[in-house]
């Protein structure tokens, strides 16, 4: 009895420490805000890239109450270290449809095109039942990329979409050749020469996947 007592003893004694064990901090990217009004604000951004769908949330410290921003707002975000590559990226606001509004930034800018990522969370939600009857529910949020371009300041037209997790990426889509041709050809369908150029370089979905912009960098050279 008395063993069983310390065994209960060391679980709750255990578990205490855990509870009190200090949260990692969270060191936030520093930025530059600024809104359409004119106003410029340098500060910090206080909540990751992938979540900026309606609003953004910023403070002028590092440890200062963050104050919220409506993304219709904003006329642009430089955030430090925004991908977790070292480099600054500054988000403008894509507002060509009122009903979905958002913060992209450029990545590619050529003669005619003009490319825009935009971070987002997918859900990645699952219900559980356990042998009692119980349902549960987890929710984790999975980075991902979503790629469009115009052509000379004309339509903005979704083409590639990539998760942040390459063991992902390369599980979900590993197309064949030919449904690769299949799905450029469904983006880039104004424009033929983007898929006859993928078929002649051979480049396959993992090599797009690292660097999605290539893609606009063979439509651009195609309209010179």
């Amino acid at each position: 009895m008395k063993k069983l007592f310390f065994i209960i003893f060391l679980m709750v004694f255990s578990f205490a420490i855990t509870a009190n064990a200090k949260k990692p901090k969270v060191v936030w990217p520093k930025a530059v805000l600024t809104l359409k009004d004119g106003t410029v604000l340098n500060g910090y951004l206080q909540n990751d890239i992938h979540f900026m769908k309606k609003n953004i949330y910023f403070s002028e410290t590092q440890n200062g109450k963050d104050v919220k921003y409506k993304i219709v707002d904003i006329k642009s975000l430089e955030v430090d270290n925004a991908l977790q590559d070292g480099k600054k990226r500054t988000f403008i606001l894509i507002d060509e449809d009122p009903k979905y509004q958002y913060l992209a930034t450029v990545v590619y800018k050529g003669k005619h095109v003009t490319g825009y990522m935009q971070p987002f969370a997918f859900d990645n939600s699952t219900h559980s039942r356990s042998f009692t009857g119980i349902w549960t529910n987890n929710t984790v949020y999975l980075g991902c990329r979503s790629y469009d371009y115009k052509v000379d300041g004309g339509k903005l037209v979704y083409y590639w979409m990539l998760f942040e997790d390459k063991k992902i990426n390369s599980k979900r889509e590993k197309y064949s050749q030919k449904k690769l041709l299949k799905k450029i050809k469904e983006k880039f369908k104004d424009y033929p020469a983007v898929a006859e150029e993928v078929e002649k370089r051979g480049l396959t979905a993992e090599q797009i996947h690292e660097d999605p912009a290539i893609l606009l960098e063979i439509l651009d050279k195609s309209l010179q």
